[in-house]
């Protein structure tokens, strides 16, 4: 049985940048390494390379983001059109599973690990189901190992070490779809992986990889000797915390995404998330940096506190803070979330098209601001954080270093401070799609 496991591109205004810091989705990797080895398997990132539509294939499986899923249901239809059997899951699926089931022969809810190899079977035997959805989670330590054979060709590795996150942030679906649990794998069966994918950059896709911080140090004393290097997702208040800080270096870790969201306290406690104050982020920051990690900032504007000053107050405190990256985005209402429900009983949802809920577009409207004022405050914010100018204040003193050292050849060598100039130098492309 030859099966195609495919990973839609993303579209639209923006998605240069993402599609630069883009791998391919781990969940295709993981299924690839369910499938028996009897059975032909081929990953399909439409991110890197055009899908083969003239080539034989048994089963498409498709996974997809919200954002991403009308060009997921385009690539249903020129499949089923053809006679193929198409299959999707992911987080559009999973949350939206009637939009989805129209145009597929069956769909996945939820984690696909334990439901998988009987999909294939049932396929086998002509009794395949509409739906399938596991009863429970999986255990991670059954998550299966992944050879490097099935992570597409790429910049970096995706790796996971916990799934689910404890916090209930009124725009995010993560809580949703994971139940509101949070799971580790076993720091053995992590260091194993990231032996199999040492030889170029690792990313931690955890949704906050030092949620648990004496699990997080334990990992990254365990990471240490593998001579990586590597980032992932955390949130600012674990930087409080030196000896984390510390360890988190030593075991090779470039940069940290974290999302700061706001600037204003009363945003934050509006989406349930005032576990966070924005007065502490400065400091915060400065103790990163202080440990020769770069911060990776994400912002979001369209609160309801949000005026139109607002993109100028953050990039005045990207600036000043010297944040070495960030990533800006318009807050919207995603399936699964409480801040969907929200808006959807005040009828304030006048977005229809999918592929417009990515983060770069005015989507709902907004109380303070106009949604052509969110609109272009997001372009203009963008263009001049990645501009000469910006780079210069923020970053300058990284260009300097490098300019006195020599270039490592070397990628697990390469140094903080040429990859926060070498990203920056990438965005600084990317975001001319806007």
């Amino acid at each position: 049985m030859k099966i195609f496991l495919i990973n839609p591109k993303n579209v639209g205004r923006g998605q240069a940048s993402v599609r630069y810091m883009a791998s391919t989705p781990l969940a295709l990797s993981i299924l690839a390494s369910l499938t028996p080895e009897k059975d032909s398997v081929r990953i399909i990132d439409e991110n890197k390379r055009d899908i083969p539509y003239e080539e034989e294939v048994d089963i498409v499986g498709i996974t997809s983001m919200l954002h991403a899923s009308g060009r997921a249901l385009d690539i249903a239809k020129k499949f089923r059109a053809r006679g193929v059997t198409v299959v999707m899951g992911g987080f559009f699926a999973s949350l939206c599973p009637r939009e989805a089931e129209d145009y597929v022969d069956t769909i996945v809810i939820g984690e696909a690990e334990h439901v998988w190899g009987n999909l294939l079977e049932d396929f086998r035997s002509g009794k395949l189901k509409s739906r399938y959805q596991a009863g429970n989670l999986i255990d991670l330590s059954n998550v299966p190992f992944v050879s490097k054979k099935w992570f597409e060709n790429g910049d970096c590795y995706h790796i996971e070490t916990s799934r689910g996150c404890p916090f209930h942030c009124d725009f995010c679906s993560v809580t949703k779809f994971y139940k509101g649990t949070l799971r580790h794998r076993l720091i053995n069966d992590v260091v194993r992986q990231v032996r199999e994918c040492s030889n170029k950059m690792i990313f931690f896709v955890d949704d906050n990889i030092a949620i648990n911080k004496k699990y997080a140090k334990e990992l990254f004393k365990a990471l240490t000797p593998l001579n990586i290097t590597w980032s992932g997702q955390f949130s600012i208040n674990a930087a409080n915390d030196d000896k984390l800080l510390k360890l988190c270096a030593e075991s090779g870790c470039k940069f940290l995404f974290t999302g700061l969201e706001t600037l204003n306290s009363k945003n934050l406690e509006n989406v349930d998330k005032n576990w966070m104050d924005p007065q502490k982020f400065p400091g915060l920051i400065e103790n990163i940096h202080k440990h020769g990690i770069g911060v990776y900032g994400s912002f979001m504007f369209g609160f309801e506190q949000d005026t139109s000053d607002i993109f100028h107050q953050t990039l005045m405190f990207c600036e000043e803070n010297k944040l070495d990256l960030a990533l800006f985005s318009a807050i919207f209402p995603i399936d699964g979330s409480k801040f969907h429900e929200q808006l959807k009983a005040e009828n304030r949802i006048f977005e229809k098209d999918s592929a417009k809920f990515n983060g770069q577009h005015a989507t709902f409207t907004t109380k303070n601001m106009t949604s052509r004022e969110l609109d272009d405050g997001l372009r203009w914010i963008w263009k001049e954080f990645y501009s000469k100018r910006s780079m210069k204040k923020r970053i300058g003193h990284l260009i300097s270093k490098i300019k006195e050292t020599p270039l490592s050849t070397e990628s697990n060598n390469v140094s903080t401070e040429e990859f926060m100039v070498a990203l920056n130098t990438s965005f600084r492309v990317a975001v001319t799609d806007f």
